[in-house]
């Protein structure tokens, strides 16, 4: 055996854990949800995405490494949580991904984002255990708002409008 070949096979590969989860296969679109749509504007429906990241105390979007459906290059994306299914933690060994999960933990400027290294498996577990919770809260919620008996619309507020107000504040006095 060449040594050249020991000292290679003993460096594991670079690996992170993730929580994985699939695109749904039909989502509700338009008005109140009466048409249906495969997948999502950026990923085929089912498509394997690598959840990395997310926006705490939103509980809405989280951050996905996945292969775009036209492209078919690994985009990171902010999606909605609603978007994701059937969600489980695992080890991610593709370095085309691992080089978008450096892309987003690498230092920006004007941005503070964690570290890479934050990629455990109990984070991981911790998504695939929050996710599903933040879906049912923010499908209860969103039916609450649709239940409501009284819906107030207002008009925006336009230059026209203000001047009214102003005027008529100023004319009472």
């Amino acid at each position: 055996m060449n040594t050249n070949e020991s000292e290679f096979s003993e460096i594991p590969p670079e690996s992170y854990w993730t929580a994985v989860g699939n695109i749904i296969r039909e989502r509700p679109y338009g008005p109140g949800g009466t048409e249906t749509r495969s997948g999502t504007k950026h990923f085929a429906p089912r498509a394997k995405v690598y959840i990395i990241d997310w926006y705490p105390g939103m509980c809405q979007r989280i951050i996905v490494v996945g292969l775009h459906r036209k492209s078919k290059r690994f985009i990171t994306l902010s999606i909605d949580v609603r978007l994701v299914e059937n969600l489980r933690p695992k080890v991610c060994y593709d370095p085309t991904v691992i080089a978008k999960f450096k892309e987003h933990y690498s230092p920006k400027p004007d941005h503070k984002v964690g570290h890479i290294k934050a990629l455990t498996k109990e984070f991981a577990e911790t998504i695939c255990q929050s996710v599903p919770h933040w879906q049912l809260d923010y499908k209860t919620r969103f039916e609450e708002t649709l239940s409501a008996d009284k819906v107030e619309f207002r008009r925006p507020h336009t230059f026209l409008s203000h001047l009214q107000t102003f005027l008529g504040f100023y004319l009472k006095n």
